[in-house]
């Protein structure tokens, strides 16, 4: 986490903390935690199999400020387990940090500037409301970061709200500082025919030194009173400027839930990656069941196991899990 941030969010607390009335009023802190006990049951070349710890996967701690009624803004740090100094000790970084400006263009079209969520895989993601337990397949894959700063226009393209818009204009170097030239263009279509059905169509383009990529992106998802169903796909392709060589990843992830009752349901989900690189294609079957149970509202207790196959390995790993996700 920069010192610029961490003395902003200093600063914005020291402010509500002098003016409670205020801060009452228009901010709102939440925070969300994914913790693990895991086993590996087996692994490809048996040297993972046994084991077994307890981890915390994700921190977040998130303000929203409200301005006024045109003007809101987010301030979101993480810490993961990935995301360690030398010693294996956490980081925070800045996962959002944007100022939204609401109905800017026209009632409900609004403009977003700074680090947030290009829109990729927001709607599937929110379907799958399970992030907790993993990332949605555009995300595992890699083919973008979740987070990138710039300017994102969003809002609905018929009266009704059935048929709404979003695209950006970002660095497309995720959370880190522009360290180039090049800029990354995203843009998405999402439809609602119904309530029960919701589906999306969008792309992003960029390019890099000696090349460019073209991306295609859809989700199409369901939701009846106890079960929830989504398809999420996407083709990624990169080109490469004087040569034939190709970089293509394309995947598919069908997944859902089912509410046994109000404090239980069953989790599960599918995902097939292939990336084709230089014609070397490798493939990965991914496979997730979990059942969840909520004694608290913001509380869930999840065993889940997964079973994670590379073609390069002769088998595939299967990991058991007891997850715990609390919000606050």
């Amino acid at each position: 986490m920069s010192k610029v941030a961490f003395l902003g969010f200093l600063g914005l607390v020291l402010f509500l903390g002098v003016n409670p009335a205020q801060g009452q009023d228009k901010v709102k802190f939440s925070g969300t935690i994914f913790s693990d006990y895991s086993y590996t049951f087996s692994s490809p070349d048996g040297s993972d199999d046994g084991k077994n710890g307890f981890d915390y996967r994700r921190v977040y701690f998130t303000t929203d400020y409200k301005v006024s009624d045109k003007f809101s803004a987010r301030v979101r740090f993480e810490g993961a387990d990935k995301t360690v100094i030398s010693d294996g000790k956490p980081v925070l970084f800045v996962k959002d940090l944007y100022l939204k400006w609401n109905s800017a263009l026209g009632e409900g079209h609004n403009i977003v500037f700074g680090v947030s969520s290009p829109p990729l895989w927001t709607a599937a993601e929110k379907q799958w409301a399970y992030r907790g337990l993993e990332a949605t397949i555009m995300n595992r894959s890699k083919v973008a970061s979740s987070r990138d700063m710039g300017i994102a226009f969003q809002g609905p393209l018929t009266g009704d709200n059935r048929i709404k818009y979003s695209f950006m204009f970002a660095n497309n170097s995720g959370v880190k500082q522009e360290t180039d030239r090049f800029k990354r263009l995203y843009g998405q279509l999402e439809f609602l025919p119904t309530e029960s059905l919701n589906f999306t169509l969008g792309g992003d383009m960029y390019s890099f030194e000696g090349g460019n990529s073209l991306g295609l992106n859809g989700f199409v998802g369901y939701t009846m009173s106890n079960l929830v169903l989504g398809l999420e796909g996407y083709y990624n392709p990169k080109t490469f400027e004087g040569s034939d060589n190709t970089d293509n990843k394309i995947g598919v992830s069908l997944f859902g839930r089912y509410n046994v009752d109000e404090k239980h349901r069953v989790i599960a989900r599918c995902d097939l990656m292939e990336h084709d690189n230089a014609g070397v294609t490798t493939q990965n079957g991914w496979f997730i069941l979990g059942f969840s149970s909520m004694p608290e509202k913001g509380i869930e207790i999840i065993p889940n196991i997964i079973w994670d196959k590379n073609d390069a390995d002769s088998h595939a790993t299967l990991t058991g899990r007891l997850t715990v996700i609390a919000s606050f």
